[in-house]
């Protein structure tokens, strides 16, 4: 709950990777908040309002019906508004560098679409799927590939330009609008 308010306000990215990377906690404890929280260590009125935190997402995540695999509405949403404000930076004549990292990602951007059978819906989609598969790959110690990390790197760079441009959209900074 901390991490993720923080990352929230400082890196929407990172935001939607951890958010991914709790869901799939969630399911390896099998939606089992208590024994999640076991090893947490925090004062008694903290402990309650994680355990809550946690408790939400595992009811929302049962509720939605995502019991196996797939994402929150939240997030999925989420990803769409990011999604939104990549193509109206695209348009965006004095963007040269944002394209720049657009046009590197792409190609992997292509392969990670059509090698998802139609589960990645997106551009912005693909670069969080992408990175969060190496993500998995390098916590089970597997390798990855020369091409899979030049894959990843584009994908870093332009998520984070993204995310700078969101964080420039929320405090009101850019012009554009996600609805």
């Amino acid at each position: 709950m901390i991490i993720a308010k923080q990352k929230r306000q400082e890196n929407i990215a990172e935001y939607v990777l951890y958010m991914w990377q709790l869901e799939d906690l969630l399911r390896a404890y099998k939606f089992n908040v208590d024994a999640l929280m076991q090893g947490f260590h925090l004062p008694a009125d903290e402990q309650a309002k994680v355990r809550q935190w946690y408790q939400d997402l595992a009811d929302a995540m049962q509720a939605e019906g995502i019991h196996a695999k797939g994402h929150l509405m939240q997030l999925k949403e989420l990803v769409q508004d990011l999604s939104t404000l990549n193509i109206q930076i695209l348009q965006m004549p004095n963007e040269t560098k944002y394209k720049e990292y657009f046009t590197a990602a792409m190609p992997h951007i292509t392969e990670i679409i059509n090698h998802s059978d139609g589960f990645v819906k997106n551009e912005i989609d693909a670069c969080f799927t992408g990175l969060y598969g190496v993500m998995l790959l390098r916590m089970q110690k597997k390798p990855i590939s020369e091409d899979t990390a030049k894959a990843v790197e584009t994908f870093s760079h332009l998520l984070g330009a993204l995310a700078v441009k969101f964080k420039q959209y929320e405090k009101g900074e850019l012009n554009v609008n996600l609805e």
